[in-house]
C-alpha cells in the first residue's frame, strides 16, 4: 500500500490561496485572522459547503500555530505536495533547472518563484541535498510551489538519461578563466541550468558533465551574487532570448 503524505501546516496568503485553487481536496482545515476575512471569504464559503472546518484566531493562537510570526495572517491544514519522480518528468519541456547543493529554504522559495514566473515547470536535485517544500519555501514562493515540481535523482548517473534526450547541461562558475558572459551565450533550447551553492559552488561530478560553464559580468567587487539572484539573471536572459 502507497504511504500517505503528511500532513503540513501552510500559511502565507498566496500559497494557501493557490493550494486552494490548485488542489483543494488536500485541504483539512484553515485558520485565519479576522482581518483576513474579506481575502478569504470565498475559501470559507467553500469550506463551509464542502464540510471543511475553519477558525477564526488570535495572533498569538496563529504564530504558536505556525511557529512563525510571517504566517501573513493565515494558516492551513493540508496534504503534502508529492515531489515528482524523476522518471515522469516532461522531457518535451525545453528548459530545466538543477540544484546542487542548495539547502536554504529562502533561497529555494525564491528560486520557485522565479521559476514560475519565467514558466519553468521541474526542479531537479540530488535525494538528500535538495529540501523539499517546507512551509517557509512556499509561503516565500508566492504560490509558486503549486506550480513546480521537485524532482530527486537517485544518483547523477540518472542525468545521463537528460542528455541522450538532447539537453545541454550549462553550469555557473564565477571563478572559472574558461566561463563565457551569460549576455555573449546563445541558449540552446533544451537546457539544463545547473546552479550551486554560494560556498561550495557546483560540486565536481557535475561540473565535468557541463557543455558550457557561464558567468555573471559585474564590478569583481563581490565574489558572487545570492543563488536565487542568480537563477533570476539566467532564467531571465534564456526567457529574453526565446522570445526574440
Amino acid at each position: 500500500m502507497k504511504p500517505k503524505n503528511k500532513e503540513i501546516k501552510y500559511y502565507g496568503i498566496h500559497a494557501c490561496l493557490e493550494i486552494w485553487k490548485i488542489r483543494p481536496t488536500d485541504i483539512i482545515r484553515v485558520y485565519l485572522l479576522k482581518e483576513n476575512l474579506p481575502i478569504f471569504s470565498a475559501l470559507l464559503k467553500w469550506c463551509a459547503n464542502s464540510k471543511k472546518s475553519y477558525h477564526i484566531v488570535a495572533e498569538e493562537d496563529l504564530c504558536k500555530l505556525t511557529e512563525s510570526t510571517h504566517h501573513e495572517g493565515v494558516c492551513m491544514l493540508a496534504v503534502e505536495k508529492s515531489s515528482l519522480p524523476f522518471q515522469k518528468i516532461s522531457l518535451n519541456d525545453p528548459c530545466l533547472l538543477y540544484l546542487d547543493g542548495i539547502s536554504n529554504p529562502h533561497n529555494v522559495g525564491s528560486i520557485i518563484r522565479t521559476c514560475t514566473h519565467f514558466g519553468i515547470k521541474h526542479i531537479i536535485g540530488e535525494k538528500n541535498k535538495l529540501p523539499g517544500l517546507n512551509p517557509s519555501a512556499c509561503r516565500i514562493a508566492k504560490g509558486g510551489a503549486e506550480h513546480v515540481s521537485i524532482s530527486y535523482l537517485n544518483n547523477i548517473n540518472d542525468l545521463k538519461v537528460l542528455k541522450k534526450k538532447g539537453y545541454i547541461f550549462i553550469a555557473t562558475d564565477s571563478n572559472s578563466k574558461k566561463a563565457v558572459s551569460l549576455y555573449k551565450y546563445k541558449f540552446p533550447l533544451k537546457s539544463l541550468i545547473i546552479l550551486g551553492a554560494e560556498d561550495k559552488g557546483i560540486s565536481k561530478n557535475i561540473m565535468k558533465e557541463a557543455d558550457a560553464t557561464l558567468i555573471i559580468p559585474g564590478s569583481g567587487k563581490i565574489e558572487s551574487l545570492n543563488v536565487s539572484v542568480a537563477t533570476a539573471l539566467f532564467l531571465g536572459e534564456y526567457w529574453r532570448q526565446k522570445e526574440i
